[in-house]
């Protein structure tokens, strides 16, 4: 009697322990479903491309928004264009967070610059580090497309002329 209520209990065990495999079995799944599917979403997300011809949209805040950008851009780097009353400019960023060096020349002056890109989420964040006659100063631009496919760009920099703090200007531009 004791073997055979041995055995029903050995049964029963190994049925249980069976069955908190299967269950065992069914949460691992899930578990590695979920990450799946997590890491497809999040590689999903690709960075938005700001390439074309870009019209300001509003007011220009300052003398330093251009009216005009124009922007080519592949995987690696961005090249910005500038287009406005005081001439042409054209900046290459690389898009991997090196640092690149884009010297400024404006009327037989140069102004030393270096930029620093990362994204933060969908938005590229330029930081820009200047130096100007021995000063250095830095900027931050955030390029982000809005749902109605404008671009934004706040940039935030030096009060040059109140010699207060930060000043933000925010451009809208519209693709034409």
């Amino acid at each position: 009697m004791a073997d055979q209520c041995h055995n029903v209990i050995r049964r029963d065990l190994l049925a249980s322990i069976q069955r908190m495999g299967n269950l065992m079995k069914r949460v691992l799944s899930l578990v590695v479903l979920s990450v799946t599917v997590a890491g497809a979403l999040v590689a999903g997300q690709e960075k938005p491309n700001f390439s074309g011809t870009w019209k300001l949209s509003t007011e220009a805040a300052d003398m330093f928004t251009p009216p005009q950008l124009t922007v080519t851009q592949d995987v690696k780097t961005m090249t910005v264009t500038s287009t406005s009353q005081m001439g042409e400019f054209k900046t290459l960023y690389s898009l991997d967070g090196t640092e690149t060096k884009s010297p400024l020349d404006f009327n037989g002056t140069t102004i030393e610059r270096v930029t620093k890109t990362t994204w933060d989420g969908n938005k590229l964040v330029l930081t820009i580090t200047s130096n100007f006659d021995g000063q250095s100063f830095e900027s931050k631009a955030v390029w982000a497309l809005g749902t109605d496919g404008t671009l934004q760009i706040d940039l935030t920099r030096p009060d040059f002329q109140g010699g207060g703090g930060p000043v933000t200007t925010k451009a809208s531009y519209k693709k034409s």
